[in-house]
């Protein structure tokens, strides 16, 4: 198996890891409550709150998935591993460290306003 066949499946493999993460976060989030009516106020405000955080760690464990998708589609062209922003290559460690890493350390960040990714 080459290194970019390599590469596709690791990115694959971890895709398909967070994508059990989000269904397993969402089943568990839907074992809820069905109704709220019997909750005091606050309690319905906790709940609102937990139920939000819940759904942000979903919508970032798919869009994890979605990221680690394309890249293996990027290494199975040969293609993975090139800073979407300055077209270098990203080193090998970061990829290592960061398998989904679309951006070198340089350009991550001044992406992220200057915090490390």
């Amino acid at each position: 198996m080459g290194k970019a066949e390599d590469q596709a499946e690791r990115l694959a493999r971890l895709a398909r890891e967070a994508h059990e993460r989000a269904r397993a976060r969402d089943l568990a989030a839907d074992g809820g409550e069905a109704s709220d009516a019997h909750h005091h106020p606050a309690e319905a405000a906790t709940d609102a709150e937990a139920r939000e955080r819940d759904l942000q760690a979903h919508l970032r464990l798919r869009e994890e998935e979605e990221r680690l998708l394309r890249l293996a589609e990027a290494a199975q062209r040969g293609e993975y591993g090139i800073c979407i922003d300055c077209g270098e290559p990203i080193p090998e460690a970061r990829l290592e460290i960061v398998p989904d890493a679309e951006r070198c350390v340089a350009c991550q960040q001044a992406a992220s306003g200057g915090r490390r990714h």
